[in-house]
């Protein structure tokens, strides 16, 4: 490909916006994010079970991921090993990445799912000719491109990536699950090259709405089949890069407006909990989503795994939050779940929140 100003200017930004000290790394690094992270997983989580030939509706996957039901299918199983995966890859990014690392994670991916029956998306092209690499050497290869990154490789990390996907989804190295194990092997490479913000922007997503044609021109610049151009002997992918790299920046944006938005109303709930000293950062949250989804209904497990606290202390974040009068509380077969107490923004904004009842 050649690097074309385009290119460049996107992937310059990207690298401010997503290296280690980046704005955009601390706001994901902060307490009161926790929430926002675990949802923005959501529509990446569905995009990758498509690249196995898996779907998923967003609220099934919604409520699995934030752990107010136990999966009750393969599917939803296999979502919930590649969240858990996905939050612990910080503890692979200091080991090296070899081919065991890979099936390390393969195995955790597929624990208490059946076997695969589903045809992956498979990656192919109409200009050339897939390359015949046995499963162990794909391995190999893919393993050198995520650890051997600084080194071995004068590319940028987003674009190894890429190159990640496509010996993964070509050579389907993996038993089963290959596009699951891929887009954890691609957060692993960020975390890795200290893009760690990367890991957290839908780029598989993004990626797949293009490649079957809900992206299309005036929208983008190119339709797949066009981003492919033979010149002598060899395909220039300069126009599917660009594009990729213009949909991920697209994708940063949206994180990084989500990111805003929801900071500007946590100062707003300091400013107006200010007095009540002892609302903390997980209690905060909870109002957040309370006010966005007055539907809402919290449990202590998902309160608990979310926010990865002690069960007493998730039980007793909720209850205060009910003592409060912000929340209810209703026992049902299983335990007590907590509903949005209505006209809660009233409540919190209004001049008589001071005599809220106790």
């Amino acid at each position: 490909y050649y690097p074309t100003r385009s290119i460049v200017a996107d992937l310059d930004d990207i690298d401010k916006r997503c290296h280690e000290g980046s704005w955009l790394d601390l706001a994901t690094k902060a307490r009161n994010t926790t929430y926002f992270l675990v949802e923005a997983h959501v529509d990446e989580a569905i995009a990758t079970l498509q690249e196995d030939g898996l779907s998923i509706g967003y609220e099934k996957a919604r409520e699995v991921l934030l752990a107010e039901r136990d999966p009750e299918s393969s599917e939803e199983r296999l979502l919930l090993n590649w969240h858990r995966a996905a939050w612990d890859l910080e503890e692979l990014a200091d080991a090296p990445c070899t081919p065991d690392t890979i099936l390390a994670v393969y195995e955790r991916v597929a624990c208490g799912v059946e076997g695969q029956t589903t045809r992956p998306s498979r990656q192919s092209s109409r200009l050339w000719k897939r390359k015949q690499l046995d499963r162990p050497a794909a391995l190999a290869l893919a393993a050198k491109l995520i650890e051997e990154n600084s080194g071995a490789y004068d590319e940028h990390p987003l674009l190894l990536a890429l190159g990640v996907r496509h010996l993964f989804m070509s050579v389907l190295p993996l038993p089963a699950w290959n596009g699951m194990v891929c887009s954890l092997m691609m957060k692993l490479l960020f975390r890795k090259t200290h893009r760690p913000v990367l890991a957290f922007v839908p780029i598989v997503k993004a990626s797949r709405e293009w490649e079957r044609g809900a992206l299309r021109p005036p929208a983008v610049m190119s339709s797949v089949a066009d981003a492919e151009v033979l010149v002598g002997d060899e395909v220039d992918y300069t126009i599917h890069i660009n594009v990729t790299t213009q949909l991920v920046r697209r994708k940063l944006d949206e994180v990084e407006s989500e990111l805003k938005r929801m900071l500007k109303r946590d100062e707003a709930f300091v400013r107006a909990l200010r007095d009540d000293l002892d609302i903390n950062h997980r209690q905060r949250a909870v109002l957040q989503v309370a006010l966005s989804n007055p539907e809402a209904v919290f449990r202590i497990e998902s309160h608990q795994k979310t926010h990865r606290v002690a069960y007493a202390t998730a039980r007793a974040d909720l209850y205060e939050l009910v003592d409060l009068g912000f929340l209810g509380r209703v026992r049902t077969k299983r335990a007590f779940e907590f509903p949005v107490t209505p006209g809660l923004r009233q409540l919190l904004m209004g001049p008589g929140r001071k005599n809220r009842p106790a």
